[in-house]
């Protein structure tokens, strides 16, 4: 009897190891910044903060403005920031996010403090690494492996960027949503809705129409 007891007890902790190994998964959330998942990402945050320093950013503080040189450079310790390009009209484009951990600055150029191509602006209370371009550059030019690591690190935006391109070509505006938050289930938490809808390129009006459409559809599912 005491062995089919420690049979039952050694059963029922292994439901609970799968149990919680199914869970984790179901959880599991992809990396909304998908270039840190093919690069030594603690090579690079070692290494920026060796080099640079904690920064704490408010709401609507600035890391760089678009046509203003700029060799910052970082990663995200907390937070969230947004890449901005602004149009001659005033109408705001969010070109991303840079969430936790997420490496930041308008790479190449920030490494030879060239004017940057948009505006990085925190959208909420955050902590940010930030070092010199220049010296990262000059670590990239004379060590092997940071070289390598740059090499990923650019191969892996290219590829970033292409998808993002391809994304806002070939999908409409529907598909960019429906895809968002099948990826990214959490952004609408995170991100208000007006900077999810510059995200995708359409009006927060149209936003709120996809929205509406969305919870209709799943409440309709629940009630099948």
């Amino acid at each position: 009897m005491a062995e089919f007891m420690g049979y039952m007890i050694l059963f029922a902790s292994n439901q609970a190891f799968i149990s919680n190994k199914i869970s984790n998964f179901v959880n599991m959330k992809r990396p909304f910044n998908t270039h840190i998942e093919d690069i030594d990402l603690k090579f690079w945050h070692d290494l920026i903060e060796s080099h640079g320093k904690l920064v704490t950013l408010n709401a609507g503080d600035y890391i760089c403005h678009a046509g203003e040189p700029s060799s910052l450079c970082g990663y995200v310790k907390s937070g969230y920031l947004c890449l901005e390009f602004i149009k001659h009209d005033g109408e705001t484009k969010i070109g991303g996010f840079a969430f936790k951990d997420a490496l930041i600055g308008d790479f190449p150029f920030c490494l030879n403090n060239e004017p940057s191509h948009f505006d990085i602006v925190a959208r909420r209370k955050s902590k940010v690494w930030l070092m010199d371009g220049q010296i990262l550059k000059g670590i990239c030019d004379n060590d092997p492996y940071a070289g390598k690591q740059w090499e990923l690190l650019m191969e892996s935006s290219y590829r970033s960027l292409l998808n993002r391109f391809c994304n806002i070509l070939l999908k409409s505006p529907a598909e960019r949503y429906a895809n968002l938050i099948c990826e990214h289930p959490q952004i609408e938490q995170d991100v208000p809705q007006k900077d999810i809808a510059a995200y995708l390129q359409i009006s927060p009006q149209y936003l709120c129409r996809l929205r509406k459409t969305r919870i209709k559809g799943n409440s309709d599912n629940t009630e099948i």
